[in-house]
């Protein structure tokens, strides 16, 4: 409690957005997606819509900014590429299993409603693929613009995962093939399903690449923040060109802070060269709610890099932004112009750390 006092004593007008956050988003939430258990839930879709609470409790909330047009189409989307994403990351499936799994995946969406009983690496994850099938009927019920979407991202999605099975991410031109896969693609994926609601109209969002760069950031954010918990568990996704020439094993690199902060620093200043693109994005889109559902992840992404830009605590234990810095994300940013201005102050931030020259150029792009 006395750690709470005076982290708002220096905060103070981040509690009044956390207050703001928590009474609006408790007024939203309807009665029937609060249970606990899942099993209580008396229809698919609420199972849906409680299942995304618990498998992606960020993802959960910021789909509460889209219009209700989309609301349903992007839930669906999410929980079906966490059902691939699932499999996955399930190493108890064995390799020759897993590959019919995943490139089945799309195909069998759209023919059958099925359960994966002991699929999954958390209960949450487990409990989601044992009740698939509410899923499946709920995305069958999505108009067909929606459902072509899903179906083509999906399917692309778990060739990638395929891929990657067998494959290192070694250089920066694989890390950035690897994102592709598992985040550019939402990215994409979500950029058609804008437009085809028609709630967006701009030709920008059909241009593949600012929406792959859109996914890659917040990959590249979540993976460079994970790396102490990732390689607890054995695996690790910062490609190799960023630290083999700095130490011989991960674990060297975790150990020789020097070593470990050269790589870090390194692996934030490429994920930060996504961010013109991710501004460009931005800028065309029309609907504030869509606009709001998408800014708000790109703001928590580079608010979260500058606090891993050159933080020897990233190699050790995961590092967040404050909870008050997300409220304000989410209760104050509007629209176009004070997320530019935002981005533009965090990088100038960094700019003061950074000797390559790079957040230099970045801001010289997006100024100009």
């Amino acid at each position: 409690m006395i750690r709470r006092v005076t982290y708002y004593s220096f905060h103070a007008s981040e509690l009044v957005y956390l207050l703001q956050m928590k009474k609006e988003f408790k007024q939203f939430k309807p009665s029937e997606y609060r249970l606990k258990d899942l099993s209580q839930t008396t229809d698919d879709l609420s199972y849906c819509y409680e299942a995304l609470k618990k498998v992606s409790r960020s993802f959960a909330v910021v789909i509460q900014q889209l219009p209700e047009e989309l609301k349903n189409p992007v839930c669906l989307f999410y929980l079906v590429l966490r059902g691939l994403d699932t499999i996955e990351d399930d190493m108890n499936i064995d390799n020759s299993v897993k590959k019919d799994m995943l490139l089945t995946f799309a195909d069998r969406i759209n023919k059958e409603e099925f359960i994966l009983e002991n699929v999954g690496d958390t209960q949450d994850y487990q409990d989601l693929m044992l009740h698939f099938d509410k899923v499946i009927r709920e995305y069958q019920k999505l108009g067909p613009e929606y459902k072509a979407v899903i179906t083509e991202i999906t399917n692309e999605m778990a060739i990638g995962m395929n891929k990657y099975a067998h494959k290192d991410v070694e250089s920066y031109e694989d890390w950035n093939d690897y994102c592709y896969y598992v985040a550019g693609l939402v990215g994409i994926g979500l950029s058609k399903l804008f437009l085809a609601s028609k709630l967006e109209t701009s030709v920008k969002l059909s241009d593949k690449r600012l929406s792959n760069e859109m996914g890659l950031f917040l990959q590249k954010t979540n993976i460079t923040r994970d790396f102490a918990e990732d390689l607890e568990q054995g695996r690790i996704f910062w490609p190799e060109e960023s630290w083999k020439n700095k130490a011989n094993t991960l674990h060297e690199l975790q150990a020789d802070e020097k070593s470990g902060l050269a790589a870090l620093n390194e692996v934030v200043l490429n994920a930060l060269g996504h961010v013109p693109a991710c501004l460009e994005f931005l800028e065309c889109l029309d609907n504030q709610k869509v606009f709001r559902f998408c800014a708000i992840p790109q703001l928590m992404a580079i608010a979260t890099l500058k606090e891993l830009y050159n933080n020897p605590l990233v190699l050790h234990q995961n590092v967040k932004i404050r909870k008050g810095k997300t409220a304000k994300y989410f209760i104050a940013i509007q629209d176009f112009n004070s997320t530019k201005k935002e981005f533009i102050s965090i990088l100038k931030s960094l700019e003061k750390k950074d000797n390559t020259g790079k957040i230099k150029s970045i801001l010289a792009e997006i100024q100009k």
